[in-house]
């Protein structure tokens, strides 16, 4: 389990489902996000777990977990979480 006690956070929310996206501040995706103009890494993120996921508010929690185990497996600098 990769240690993100120290990731910048990302929180954005899906059909009333909220969510965080961690980013570890030395890898590549961080400094590429920062750049990035406000809001687009948060429709990003909400359009990912839409097409990767599908709509989280017909899912359990459990449910939700599994499919972000899934999405997140080999994670090593990103992932996402629920908030």
């Amino acid at each position: 389990m990769l240690d993100t006690t120290n990731w910048a956070e990302y929180p954005f929310i899906v059909n009333g489902v909220k969510f965080v996206s961690k980013l570890d501040p030395k890898g590549y995706f961080y400094e590429k996000v920062e750049r990035l103009p406000n809001g687009l890494f948060t429709d990003e993120n909400c359009r990912m777990v839409m097409e990767l996921i599908g709509d989280p508010s017909t899912m359990t929690a459990s449910e939700l977990q599994d499919e972000l185990d899934r999405v997140n497996d080999g994670a090593t600098q990103a992932l996402v979480a629920l908030a």
